[in-house]
C-alpha cells in the first residue's frame, strides 16, 4: 500500500473515530443536562448556559479532527516524493523487464548458434 492510500484510509478511520467520540460525549453532557434541569427546574437556564458551551467545546475536538484529516489529505508532507517514487518504481520495472528481455534475447541467440553445431555432430 502507497502512502497515498495509506493517507486516505487513516483520514476515515480518524475521522470516523473522532465522531464517534464526540456523538457519545455529547450524549452524555445532555444527558446529564437534562437530569439536573428535572432535578432543579429552577437553574434550567444556568445548565442549558453551559450545556451550549459545553457542547460548543466537545464539537471542536470534531472540527480539530476534521481539520487534522484535510492536512492528511490535501497537505501531507509525506506525499511529496511519494508520486515521484511511484513514478521511479514504475521506471524501475520497466527497464528490469527489458533487462530480462535482453537476457533471455541472448540465451536465445547463443541456443541458435549451438543448435547447426550440435546436427552437423550428429
Amino acid at each position: 500500500m502507497d502512502i497515498l492510500t495509506a493517507s486516505v484510509v487513516v483520514a476515515g478511520f480518524s475521522m470516523a473515530i473522532a465522531t464517534i467520540g464526540t456523538g457519545i460525549a455529547q450524549g452524555m453532557a445532555v444527558n446529564g443536562a437534562m437530569q439536573g434541569i428535572s432535578r432543579q427546574p429552577e437553574a434550567a437556564g444556568t445548565i442549558g448556559t453551559n450545556l451550549i458551551i459545553g457542547l460548543a467545546f466537545i464539537e471542536s475536538l470534531a472540527i480539530y479532527a476534521l481539520v487534522v484529516v484535510l492536512l492528511l489529505l490535501f497537505a501531507n508532507p509525506f506525499t511529496t516524493g511519494a508520486k515521484a517514487q511511484v513514478e521511479m518504481q514504475n521506471k524501475v520495472s520497466v527497464l528490469k523487464l527489458k533487462v530480462e528481455e535482453l537476457q533471455l534475447q541472448g540465451q536465445l541467440d547463443t541456443m541458435q548458434k549451438s543448435m547447426p553445431t550440435a546436427a552437423a555432430t550428429k
